[in-house]
């Protein structure tokens, strides 16, 4: 599919995996680490990605559904894996039996993974997940979590292996943060009392950077080991993502003449105008261009910006200030030339979006994507 391909999305393993340990410095031994790979690692190639994140030595993986937990082990990944996504009773028995750890908050679940045990003759590994204010999944309440725990009891196949939360906006409202973790605090004594002995994690990338109050026996970072969000904040992590591609076209236009579609651009001066082969059915995202202008692009360690729309195949980049600009430049999209480096946070905020988005967007098309 892309034998011919100019554009190429280099995955760093090394970096992420320097993530990884940088993490463990922060930690400093008071939490195990369940590793985020769900969504192809963040668009970075789950495989890859959960084999190096194994081998380095993470406590757990973590995969958004069964389909994705079983593309690990049919990979050969031995690692715990957790399932944090909705249970498909249908595919209870391969989670037992390929010792896959799954999400549960309610009794239906509960029971398939029962049934499951019993047929596979042994233990079905369950992590309780509980809504503490996310509103999106979880047993929610003092009442259905005491009838859960009571249906539980009935259940001697289903090992509580684990309890745990989604904190809603760690980023902007402590206080919210504060009330989610004062319920869930109150949920795992439930737990306990009930006679169970669950690890508990609630804290993802941005709680992780909160401090350890959060952090309970597990965390679980996601965009932290791919260099976003919190790389501000959590000293020693490194974008894992370039996309670089190679001009198409390269020609002087003069003053007044306009780029693009809509001619939503003018020049104001003569300006040399660059064609790259890249465009939003690359994922490199329409909002991009247009009149703001907002992106820019790295051609010999010097930024350049967008102008026009982005356009399906294509975008345009005016070159006028980049001293001997030529058809044989590698320009960087996304990722470090020269001194200078564009970070998926800075693309997300010219498009107004987030780097999750951004790092999970380079996969529309099949680029050339090669891990490092």
């Amino acid at each position: 599919m892309n034998a011919y391909a100019t554009t190429e999305l280099a995955i760093s393993l090394d970096a992420i995996e320097s993530n990884y340990h940088a993490l463990r410095r922060v930690l400093n031994g008071r939490a195990k680490i369940i590793a985020v790979v769900k969504a192809n690692a963040y668009g970075h190639g789950m495989i890859p990605v959960a084999e190096r994140l194994a081998t380095a030595g993470a406590d757990m993986l973590a995969v958004a559904n069964l389909d994705e937990a079983v593309a690990l082990r049919d990979a050969g990944i031995a690692a715990p894996v957790l399932v944090v996504g909705a249970l498909n009773p249908s595919g209870a028995r391969e989670a037992v039996e390929r010792s896959i750890e799954h999400a549960i908050w309610d009794t239906e679940s509960l029971d398939a993974l029962e049934s499951a045990a019993r047929a596979a003759c042994k233990p079905a590994l369950a992590h309780l997940k509980i809504d503490t204010g996310m509103n999106r999944l979880g047993v929610k309440g003092d009442a259905a979590l005491a009838h859960l725990l009571g249906a539980w009891a009935n259940r001697p196949n289903v090992q509580m292996k684990g309890i745990f939360t989604h904190f809603a906006a760690v980023d902007d409202d402590l206080a919210f943060t504060c009330a989610q973790n004062e319920l869930f605090r109150g949920a795992i004594i439930a737990a306990r009392r009930a006679g169970h002995s669950p690890e508990a994690h609630a804290a993802a990338s941005a709680a992780i950077a909160r401090g350890g109050e959060l952090w309970y026996d597990y965390v679980r970072p996601g965009i932290a080991l791919y260099g976003g969000s919190v790389c501000d904040v959590i000293e020693g992590l490194i974008p894992a993502q370039r996309l670089t591609t190679r001009p198409t076209r390269l020609q002087w236009i003069a003053a007044g003449e306009t780029v693009g579609y809509g001619r939503e651009f003018t020049t104001a001066r003569d300006t040399l105008v660059m064609t790259l082969p890249v465009g939003y059915g690359d994922g490199y995202k329409r909002v991009l261009g247009g009149q703001a202008g907002r992106a820019r692009v790295l051609i010999r360690g010097t930024r350049a910006p967008v102008i026009g729309r982005v356009c399906m195949d294509q975008i345009m980049a005016d070159v006028t200030r980049v001293p001997g600009a030529s058809m044989g430049d590698e320009v960087t999209l996304l990722g470090k030339q020269g001194n200078d480096r564009i970070t998926p946070d800075e693309m997300a905020r010219w498009a107004d979006t987030i780097p999750y988005e951004v790092m999970l967007g380079f996969g529309q098309r099949e680029i050339k994507k090669v891990c490092q």
